[in-house]
């Protein structure tokens, strides 16, 4: 395809998200696609030495002094590039577009419902696994004032994603009843995450002994803590885990910079599941 085909079937595929916030196509050189609206600019520019098509924007336009800030750059060689490829590009243009400049509406939260938590009784008896939805309704029931942070979790995925919550939000009042709690608060907070972890789900056990307790990166005095309350098979993964998490290691910069979220994708793999199935 020709670089201004491939711009016209972009173009074509942009029109509804376009519509809906307003923005609209623009004078541009041969080689942009470049479209604003009262609520910035955004363009498309190729190189064709390098064929690196780049996704820029600005929040403000002044003319030709625009202060553009690069978004993202993929690889398009017009040669190689057919409809389908159009399609793909343009979807990724619309998910940036969306995430950059469309405004959310406020939401009340007193609307919002918690995350619905397993049956006790049926995570004992091995009806169903506790999962994170569990883990939050749980953690929210333990300290309500996350109980608003948790249904704007939700709000904002779709879905309770924990990674976010406790990595951003949760982590730091864990780590603090483990360091500065009494001996009840620190029961209370060890009974809840052990009896999820018991009875859960591949997933909610490595939210627990990997993005949760590995926080504590070996600390001598809070492992002290945890070695007090936490159940025998929780305590094995946590101890590894940990060994980990106070190194500076590829396992520990991918829990610093995790990939991007993609909704509804479970993992596959359990590593505190893999560490527990060791100590056996």
């Amino acid at each position: 395809m020709e670089l201004n085909e491939i711009f016209k079937a972009i173009e074509n595929n942009l029109k509804e998200t376009n519509g809906q916030l307003g923005f609209k196509k623009t004078p541009s050189a041969e080689n942009e696609l470049s479209f604003s609206s009262d609520k910035g600019k955004y363009r498309l520019v190729h190189d064709s030495e390098s064929n690196i098509l780049t996704f820029e924007c600005a929040y403000t336009v002044d003319g030709e002094t625009t202060d553009f800030n690069t978004i993202s750059r993929l690889l398009l060689d017009p040669a190689d590039f057919d409809e389908r490829e159009a399609r793909s590009t343009s979807n990724e243009i619309i998910d940036e577009v969306d995430r950059l400049f469309k405004v959310k509406k406020p939401v009340n939260l007193d609307k919002v419902k918690m995350p619905k938590s397993v049956s006790r009784t049926k995570a004992k008896n091995g009806i169903i696994s506790y999962d994170v939805d569990s883990l939050a309704n749980r953690f929210g029931a333990l300290y309500p004032e996350f109980k608003d942070i948790i249904k704007q979790n939700v709000v904002d995925y779709g879905e309770f994603l924990p990674e976010t919550f406790f990595t951003e939000h949760g982590n730091a009042k864990v780590l603090d009843v483990i360091k500065s709690g009494n001996e009840a608060e620190q029961k209370k907070l060890f009974k809840m995450l052990g009896e999820i972890f018991e009875d859960g789900t591949n997933e909610v056990q490595d939210i627990i002994a990997v993005t949760i307790l590995g926080e504590m990166k070996n600390d001598k005095e809070m492992m002290a803590v945890a070695d007090k309350y936490m159940t025998e098979y929780m305590s094995g993964p946590v101890h590894e885990v940990n060994k980990l998490t106070s190194k500076n290691n590829r396992f520990t910069k991918k829990l610093k910079n995790p990939p991007a979220y993609k909704p509804k994708k479970r993992k596959s793999f359990s590593l505190a599941n893999t560490l527990n199935s060791q100590q056996q």
